[in-house]
């Protein structure tokens, strides 16, 4: 008797815990990017992810000058294969050489992809939740779902493995 019990407890505990498993699998796959303006090298205000509204889209996320060879490289391998975004945080850039420090990466995109590269100057905290925030030299890829729900992200370097991945996800 004491060992049914004990089996039943066991039983118990592990269907509540393949439901919050699941539920929490469920909640990361799909969790919104959340909802921010932030300026193109163009000047125009775009407010994402209603800009993306309709189609799957990268999101390319850099935090710091460090992350901006990842993210550059990422978009290299990115563009041919989705329609690919690119936004550099610069929410602790102080105000006196924000300037200094948009024309600076201004300078250094084709003019091309001006339109697509996006500067945020707020909301650092919820896009570093949202991204999975772990190291500030790493790119963050996010993959945008036609709802602006967060399909799937990455951190760090491109590599064969996780471009495959990107691919898998966007069929």
């Amino acid at each position: 008797m004491r060992n049914f019990a004990l089996l039943r407890f066991c039983v118990s505990l592990l269907c509540v815990s393949l439901l919050c498993v699941s539920l929490l699998c469920v909640s990361l796959a799909a969790a919104p990017l959340p909802r921010f303006e932030a300026e193109s090298l163009t000047g125009r205000k775009i407010t994402l992810p209603a800009a993306t509204a309709g189609r799957s889209v990268v999101l390319l996320v850099g935090f710091t000058q460090a992350s901006s060879k990842q993210t550059a490289e990422w978009a290299k391998k990115t563009k041919p294969i989705c329609e690919t975004w690119s936004m550099a945080v610069l929410e602790d850039v102080p105000r006196l050489v924000r300037g200094m420090a948009s024309h600076g990466i201004k300078s250094g995109i084709p003019k091309e992809d001006q339109e697509h590269f996006l500067l945020l100057y707020q909301h650092e905290t919820e896009l570093k939740q949202a991204a999975g925030f772990q190291q500030p030299e790493h790119a963050y890829v996010l993959l945008l779902a036609p709802d602006g729900s967060i399909k799937w992200r990455f951190h760090g370097p491109v590599s064969e493995d996780a471009l495959t991945e990107l691919r898998k996800q966007l069929q």
